[in-house]
């Protein structure tokens, strides 16, 4: 991870030189457009609204996993002329098993975690450190992984082999393990999904997670506790109806959920980030415009939108309840500073410069190799 300097206070500057409108672009994780390089439309995007990143999807990706530098290359290229001065969140799923965005040969392929549960934890230290120098390496600052949570007879359908195992210690060691090593190699990670998830998946409907708040202060909140100790620099919050802690809503527009309890009881001062607000769990019951000021109010800090199309509403809506009152100023402006400590944490002004990302592509084959026999080896 990189140095231990609190960089509160850096980034609280920086968002005080921004006014309403690039603030609320900052608190923004888009989907873009583009199959094996970005799309006119996303660049010119990207060029004139300082979005706080980008989530790449398999179809984004080039077919061979080296020309992701590329690709990321020409994204940090268009930031660096929105008039900012701020880089990129390039993030990417890479759990690993069915999560796993690349194609081809070339990286590493990073086994299911239930795999990786039944290996144990200096095996999940190796590949979370190989994968966080070869994302690196490509432009990606950002994973969205590991998933933290046990695997239950009421999520085994949604998870499955994404899940470490069935047993805390188990999951705890190896989820905190690839958390490291993801961090110690300069990309964030992001421990999955606050507060649980249930049989349902969040693309089709609203899940509820039926279990009791013993439950949960027994197998759920000390995962995501264990991760918070780790260090890690994200959580993504679950699409989830959760009862036990708040019978209003879905988990992500929950403030008892998000700002009381992940940031108050459990103390958790990363970034805070939402699921798709496209997902039908949120989408069958109001656009992404509504649904990204709920959650900016729930304690939410970084909104993902899988359709690109709608950043631009999601922003201006932002702004719009600051002026009229309903989201308080201090609210956005906590949500950005979160978002710009994580890049100042993990070194993302360094992504803007030409000559440094392509240093750190030349070496990317070498590293392949190098990280291969590590993993063969489990050293």
């Amino acid at each position: 991870m990189p140095g231990s300097r609190d960089y509160a206070a850096a980034a609280a500057r920086r968002v005080e030189a921004l006014d309403l409108v690039a603030k609320a672009a900052q608190v923004l994780l888009i989907g873009i457009q583009g199959a094996g390089t970005p799309s006119a439309s996303t660049l010119g995007l990207i060029g004139r609204m300082p979005v706080g990143g980008v989530v790449l999807f398999s179809f984004n990706l080039p077919d061979q996993p080296a020309a992701v530098g590329d690709f990321t290359g020409a994204l940090q290229a268009a930031a660096a002329r929105n008039g900012s001065g701020l880089p990129l969140i390039v993030a990417i799923d890479h759990e690993g098993g069915s999560v796993f965005r690349f194609k081809g040969e070339g990286i590493t392929r990073i086994p299911p975690p239930s795999e990786v549960g039944s290996r144990g934890e200096r095996y999940a230290s190796v590949l979370g450190a190989a994968a966080g120098a070869e994302l690196r390496a490509l432009g990606v600052n950002m994973a969205l992984a590991p998933v933290v949570e046990l695997l239950t007879d009421s999520n085994k359908r949604f998870l499955g082999s994404r899940s470490y195992g069935r047993t805390a210690s188990v999951v705890d060691a190896c989820a905190g393990a690839y958390i490291e090593g993801l961090q110690e190699k300069g990309v964030a990670a992001v421990a999955k999904h606050f507060p649980g998830n249930a049989a349902e998946d969040p693309h089709e409907g609203l899940p509820v997670l039926k279990v009791d708040r013993a439950a949960y202060e027994r197998e759920y909140a000390p995962r995501f506790e264990s991760a918070i100790r780790r260090g890690v620099a994200g959580v993504m919050l679950s699409h989830v109806a959760f009862p036990a802690l708040d019978a209003s809503g879905p988990a992500t527009l929950s403030r008892p959920v998000v700002a009381a309890e992940l940031k108050g009881r459990l103390g958790f001062r990363g970034v805070a980030i939402t699921d798709d607000l496209y997902m039908k769990a949120l989408s069958a019951s109001m656009g992404p415009e509504r649904a990204a000021v709920k959650a900016l109010a729930a304690g939410a800090d970084l909104l993902m939108l899988s359709a690109m199309g709608g950043a631009e509403g999601v922003r201006d809506a932002i702004a719009l309840a600051v002026r009229s009152g309903e989201l308080p100023a201090e609210r956005l402006d906590d949500a950005a500073r979160r978002v710009l400590e994580l890049k100042l944490r993990f070194g993302l002004d360094s992504d803007l410069d030409p000559e440094v990302r392509a240093r750190r592509l030349a070496g990317f084959a070498a590293l392949v190799e190098e990280d291969g026999r590590k993993v063969r080896s489990g050293r």
